[in-house]
Parts: C-alpha cells; structure tokens; sequence
C-alpha cells in the first residue's frame, strides 16, 4: 500500500523532464496546486508550447544537463529515454536529497506515484491502486467525474481544439508516498486517534516508524528521516534547521507543513482520498466522503484489485508492447460472460460490458468483478487463463 498525501505546493518550485503528452498532464496537475513549474525538454506540446509563450511555465529547450534537478521541492521524470529518466532519481533524490521524486512508470525509482485526479474546482479527489490495477483506476476516476460534473485532467488545457490557459486552484496535489523501510518519526505527547490512524497507515505501508514524546526529542531522531508527523507545529519546528529536508505534516498546523493526510476511503489496496479546497467546502467534502464510503468500502474492489495485481506479472510477459497489455486487461475487465451458454467471448465476439458495480451496485452479471467479490476464485482464474490463451 502507499501512503496518501496531499501536498502544499503554492509557489513551491517543481521541475518536469519531458515535453510528450504525459509529461503536459504532470504540468497541468502542478499549475492547478500552486506550483511554480520549469520544464526541460527540446520538445514539447502544443500545450505546453502555449503555457510556456503566455509565461505559465519556464521552459529550457533543450536536453537535461548536470545540475539541472538542484533547488527544486518536486521533480518529474517524465521522457521516453530510461537512462534519462535514471538519470533524473540518482541526481534529484539520490545527490540532491530532493524528497518529492517521480519517474513515470518505474516504482522504484520514485519516492511517491502519481494519482489519478478528479476535481471540479471546489474538491479534489484522488484514487490510487497501489500500482496493481491502473485501468479500475481509470475506470474509478471516469465514474467520479461522472459524478461530480468535472473536467478530467487528461482534457484540462484545450477547448474546440485549441490550448487554454490553465489557472492556480490553490488545490493541493495529491500523491501516494513510497515508504517501505523509510524512516518516519511520530512526534506527539499522546497517541490520540488521529495519531493512532496515521501510525496505522505507516505500519500498512511497510514504514520504519519511530513515536516519541517531545520531551524525549533530539535533533539527531531527524536524522535520515523521510517523513515526520508532529500533533504540533512548535515542538517539531524547533528541531527543523532545514524545513525541505524531510516531509512533514503538523495536525494542529496542516498548512504550514508540506502535505496533509486527506479524508480516505480505503478497501485493502483501493485507496480514494478527499480534501476541500477551503473550509467553506468541507462540509461538501463530508458528505461526498460518506458516500463514497458506503459505495466502496467492503463491496469488493479492494479483493477485484488484489486479483487483478495477482496476475498481472503473467499479463506483462505475455503481451510485448504497454497498448496491447492495457488492450487485455480492459477485455478482461469488461467481458462478461454469456448466462446460457457459459462460455467466455472469443476474438470475433462483442462482449457485454461489466459496469464494475459502480453504476448498478447491485448487479449480479456473470463477470469477472462479481465472482472475485463473491470468491469465486477458481471461476476467475479459468476464465482470465481461457482469455489470455485465446489472445496470444
């Protein structure tokens, strides 16, 4: 699991490598939070083209040089070229001690994953799968959209066609942290529930956690930290000489840190986090909480995530281009089965499509999602095995 984080990112300083597609939907998340974006790259989008001429961001046209990743609070990596992408993480995190590192695509050389975002101005929503099933991601995202009348991120920037500029939200940006084995101090004077469900979310997410008292406080427990939670911002910021060196969340100061944990909704490895964008919003933030709440929690997705991240291995060797696996998993998630003869689609067939539950929760179609969420496990597993031998 990986550990949900809104970060403050007003005027903060954040760096994109890359011009393509991706990288513009990076760009587009980042000037929406507040962000004070440079792009390096000899090409880009006509968006970014666009955002660049009109002074949104600053761009270096031209390839990455040493040093380029050096004072900046969060760097993307988001080109076609590994070594380049590579050499992105050793410089930014590894030498400059940046704390905010993503390279697309490559878990382990990222400190957080990208979520997949939903806002309509006043609320930002997030889903992440852990990385085990980005298309019920998408899937997810496209029904909240749905939902709350909102623009995709993926469409923000263009209308009929052309480029738009794209304005400061003052939402924050929501990320999934990377902290397996990474030192994260808990700094409070009791063990309140707040501080009990953040422990607990560190703990799920493999994190080496240490809780002390302010009394017991030196400054060399910061040492090699990666995260700090303190209950409050006065007895942490005194032991802070450098306040970018670590990642840190204030409960009685959410502000003045650089992330706040969010309102979850979480079903094992499903994760959908909700924040308002100011205090006048947050009883819409309750109430859409609550609702997704009751839709999400114990109905399944978590187990249908799991399944899906049990074969996904399997998938990835069988199909050799990301098109053509991407292309598998949807049929395999939409595909639902004949009721009369119990036999799954071939190539030439049109299957039904699967709603996944999230628009007739209380549809009982023959597909994949339902016998996974009912434990039908050696049902799902013959027909994902049937589909991908008829597709090789």
């Amino acid at each position: 699991m990986f550990y949900p984080v809104h970060i403050n990112l007003q005027d903060r300083k954040c760096l994109v490598v890359g011009g393509g597609t991706v990288a513009e939907r990076k760009v587009v998340a980042l000037l929406l939070s507040g962000g004070d974006v440079t792009v390096i790259s000899p090409d880009a989008t006509e968006l970014l083209t666009f955002l660049a001429n009109t002074g949104t961001v600053h761009w270096h046209k031209r390839q990455l040089k040493s040093g380029d990743t050096d004072g900046y609070f969060l760097v993307c990596a988001a080109t076609d070229f590994t070594d380049i992408n590579s050499a992105v993480f050793a410089e930014a995190h590894e030498k400059n001690k940046i704390r905010f590192v993503n390279v697309v695509d490559v878990i382990p050389q990222c400190t957080f994953a990208a979520a997949s975002v939903v806002t309509d101005g006043d609320l930002m929503l997030s889903i992440s799968t852990s990385g085990r099933s980005p298309a019920t991601s998408r899937r997810i995202r496209e029904h909240l959209e749905k939902l709350l009348h909102a623009s995709s991120l993926y469409t923000l920037g263009y209308e009929d066609g052309e480029p738009v500029p794209i304005e400061n939200k003052g939402l924050p940006y929501p990320v999934y942290l990377l902290l397996e084995n990474r030192r994260c101090v808990v700094l409070c004077e009791q063990k309140t529930p707040e501080i009990e469900h953040r422990i607990s979310l560190l703990d799920r997410c493999g994190a080496s956690v240490v809780c002390i008292t302010p009394d017991e406080m030196e400054p060399h427990h910061l040492e090699d930290a990666f995260l700090v939670i303190a209950d409050q911002f006065s007895t942490a910021d005194v032991f802070c000489e450098s306040k970018d060196t670590f990642v840190r969340e204030y409960l009685d100061a959410p502000d003045v840190g650089t992330h706040f944990t969010p309102e979850l909704i979480i079903d094992d490895t499903l994760i959908i986090s909700v924040s308002a964008r100011s205090s006048i919003d947050t009883d819409k933030g309750k109430r859409l909480h609550k609702q997704l709440t009751n839709q999400f929690e114990n109905n399944g997705y978590g187990a249908f995530i799991e399944f899906l991240g049990t074969r996904r291995s399997e998938i990835l060797k069988a199909f050799p281009t990301p098109k053509k696996r991407a292309d598998f998993f949807e049929m395999l998630i939409d595909t639902v089965e004949d009721a009369v003869s119990g036999k799954h689609p071939s190539k030439n067939t049109s299957p039904t499509t699967c709603c996944l539950g999230l628009t007739n929760p209380e549809c009982s179609a023959e597909c994949l999602f339902n016998w996974v969420r009912h434990g039908k496990l050696e049902h799902a597993n013959t027909f994902t095995s049937n589909l991908l031998d008829a597709q090789r």
